[in-house]
């Protein structure tokens, strides 16, 4: 006599009685294990449940198990849908010859079915496990048909508590709602699906992955499922994080350059409140040519360095510097009007020439020339550059190290 564990919902516990003389009539013997919710059901256990037993939250686990869904009554209608999710049969809870019968009928063709599938499954396994990145492929039901070793290394699992096991098995509740929904989406659109995530690997170690699945379908021409790949991109993004953070930057200072202003400034302009627009400052360092010409340019570059150092020590949270070409800075204030602008510029024209830069013994009080505007949302913004810009040249002219305003 051919012994078998049956998985059933605890409301079934009257059933057993009238069961057990049935399966013992086919030849088989029945373990009985009580469960109360499917999660404490083995992947690919036979599962005798009553429909009103599961949740709508445990409705994914039912493709990872051999289940039986007992309805209080059958029609075509209900077992077609406990069909499409993932049950192996439906029948009437009231009819226990006939869910003797299914229960037999599923213990045999389990043992017929396991036999047939090893040799194509062993050649499968061997492709997929020589290839380097991680692959998976679920079927529409949501459960792992099958990965290779990349992804068991990946997720820190061996391959037999992967394959045949729900995304829900595998993955913490949180991760596998992300995975699972992604998954409907995929298959709901059918075709292919890239995106990117970040993932923890077994070992704790966070990487940037590119996901790329695509449906795959049955010879009739059904949805089967997905298939994955995972691709690690974490080196190429933090690479082309590089280089763009490199085109924002002015090598010498450290500071953004005229094409990040351009986006910090339309971007203060779009947040900027009625009652506090964003004010600019364009600085020019006085007399820097003289600089140069004395201590060469490893001297400018230095004083350079210095001068923003100085005025980042002082800037406050909501202002910015970016350096523009040679001498010239500019300094982004947003949220301040022009009054406060103008007090800040008066304050860090006086603060720099008091911070002495010493260069081969030599001692040098730097001062600047300050243009200030306040940048309205609803003008131009060249216009107020070149209104700034005449701000400033009219405080070169009038004798340097002084503030200026732009004229309205």
């Amino acid at each position: 006599m051919t012994v078998s564990t049956i998985y059933y919902s605890a409301s079934l516990s009257p059933w057993k009685a009238s069961l057990k003389p049935l399966l013992t009539s086919g030849n088989w013997s029945a373990d009985w294990q009580a469960f109360s919710a499917l999660s404490e059901v083995p992947v690919g256990a036979l599962t005798l449940m009553l429909d009103s037993d599961l949740t709508h939250d445990e409705q994914p686990l039912v493709g990872a198990r051999r289940v039986l869904m007992l309805v209080e009554h059958w029609s075509l209608e209900a077992s077609l849908k406990w069909s499409a999710l993932g049950a192996e049969a439906c029948e009437s809870q009231k009819d226990h010859e006939r869910i003797a019968g299914c229960l037999v009928f599923m213990l045999s063709q389990r043992d017929m079915s396991r036999v047939s599938a090893q040799e194509s499954d062993h050649m499968l396994q061997t492709v997929i496990d020589a290839v380097p990145i991680p692959i998976f492929f679920k079927d529409e039901l949501h459960v792992y048909r099958g990965c290779n070793q990349a992804f068991s290394q990946h997720i820190g699992l061996p391959v037999e508590k992967i394959v045949n096991h729900s995304v829900y098995d595998v993955a913490p509740k949180h991760l596998a709602d992300i995975y699972y929904e992604a998954d409907q989406n995929l298959l709901a659109s059918g075709g292919k699906q890239v995106y990117e995530a970040k993932v923890k690997s077994s070992s704790g170690e966070e990487s940037e992955i590119e996901f790329n699945k695509a449906v795959f379908y049955k010879k009739n021409g059904d949805k089967g499922g997905q298939v994955g790949a995972m691709l690690n991109i974490t080196e190429r993004n933090q690479l082309m994080r590089q280089l763009e953070r490199a085109s924002l930057t002015d090598p010498l200072t450290g500071i953004g350059n005229r094409r990040e202003f351009d986006i910090a400034v339309k971007r203060a302009r779009e947040l900027s409140l009625p009652e506090a627009s964003p004010s600019l400052l364009i600085i020019d360092i006085d007399h820097f040519k003289q600089i140069n010409d004395e201590f060469g340019h490893d001297g400018g570059d230095q004083a350079l360095q210095f001068i923003v150092k100085t005025l980042q020590s002082v800037l406050p949270n909501q202002g910015s510097l970016y350096r523009i070409g040679g001498e010239e800075f500019y300094l982004l204030l947003e949220q301040t009007s022009l009054e406060a602008a103008h007090e800040f510029a008066e304050h860090i024209r006086a603060y720099l020439p008091t911070q002495p830069f010493i260069f081969r013994g030599v001692r040098l009080n730097i001062t600047m020339s300050i243009g200030v505007v306040e940048l309205n949302a609803k003008k131009s913004l060249d216009g107020m550059l070149k209104q700034v810009d005449q701000a400033l040249y009219q405080a070169k002219h009038l004798g340097r190290n002084r503030v200026c305003l732009a004229k309205a």
